[in-house]
């Protein structure tokens, strides 16, 4: 296949992104024997590397591929071997990994019509002694994966495609009309308002299904936009915490400091008055089930909470 061909004519509105979630992993689980029961499981980038390996022979290395990945750090490791093969044949598709790897439905799922179109579009077909769960094997976790997502060999339930190289999926369309019956009438044609009424019909189809898309790709920036607005509240609480941190901080350090002056002052007896040191130290030792009160004449009192509670509770009276 020419490097950058095939991925270049997948456009946005092309049919490719209108195959839906059962198609796909019905595609996936007969090509990869497989188990895959959800969208987001692709996510660890482990299947489209084994898929591009078929497209491009050699050009993944699948003893470094991780199936036991669990973290994002693992799953951006898989990623990088799909992206350096991209680059050595030329494929222009921007992987956007950093979306990928948060395991959402959306994104993922037209990873997956991008990947699905590509491999037939690419013309490549799955060599009759091709094992994939052998390949898999080579790499990290691979065999664990085989023995819980992979699809068993005996028993008859393994699906076979009938044909390696799938037709590409095209947009959906409306079904053309059937030619109306031949009348008995030697020369009668269908009559002009049926055929009208059809066509009619078959445009107000499209033109819904167009709707639909544009609704779906609406709420995707939606929900993107959501998402980004998120992350910047998270970041303002947390620019917030660290200057309450940062304040709390600055304040227990003057305490501190004044800690350190008076005991420095009560051991060393340098004249200032007694009973002021004890007063501060009333004030600067008082716990949280205390409340401080410091008289105009300089005079502190501390009460414990409790009593200050039912001293104000009428019913305590």
């Amino acid at each position: 296949m020419p490097g950058g061909t095939a991925d270049a004519a997948v456009g946005m509105m092309d049919g490719a992104y209108f195959v839906g979630r059962k198609e796909l992993l019905d595609f996936f689980n007969a090509l990869l024997d497989t188990e895959y029961t959800k969208i987001e499981q692709t996510a660890t980038g482990a299947m489209a590397c084994q898929l591009t390996s078929l497209i491009f022979p050699g050009s993944i290395p699948m003893s470094k591929v991780n199936w036991d990945a669990k973290s994002d750090y693992e799953f951006v490791q898989n990623y990088k071997l799909l992206q350096t093969a991209f680059n050595k044949h030329k494929v222009q598709r921007y992987v956007d990994v950093d979306k990928l790897i948060r395991a959402k439905y959306q994104d993922n799922l037209e990873f997956c019509q991008w990947l699905k179109a590509f491999y037939e579009q690419s013309g490549a077909t799955r060599a009759d002694d091709y094992d994939p769960a052998a390949a898999r094997a080579k790499g990290k976790g691979g065999t664990r994966f085989n023995s819980t997502m992979g699809r068993s060999t005996t028993g008859g339930s393994k699906k076979t495609l009938t044909s390696r190289r799938v037709v590409p999926a095209a947009r959906p369309r409306p079904a053309a009309p059937k030619p109306a019956p031949a009348s008995s009438t030697t020369g009668t044609r269908p009559s002009r308002p049926l055929r009208d009424r059809q066509d009619n019909q078959n445009a107000a189809t499209a033109a819904e299904v167009e709707a639909l898309y544009n609704k779906n790709q609406e709420l995707v920036t939606r929900v993107t936009e959501l998402e980004d607005s998120l992350l910047a509240l998270e970041e303002e609480r947390d620019l917030a915490v660290l200057e309450i941190e940062k304040e709390r901080d600055f304040y227990f350090t003057k305490l501190r400091d004044v800690e350190v002056l008076l005991q420095i002052h009560q051991e060393r007896s340098t004249g200032m008055p007694a009973d002021v040191l004890d007063e501060v130290f009333k004030v600067l030792y008082a716990t949280a089930e205390e409340d401080v009160q410091v008289t105009e004449e300089g005079i502190v009192h501390t009460t414990p909470v409790d009593a200050v509670e039912d001293f104000h509770d009428p019913e305590g009276v």
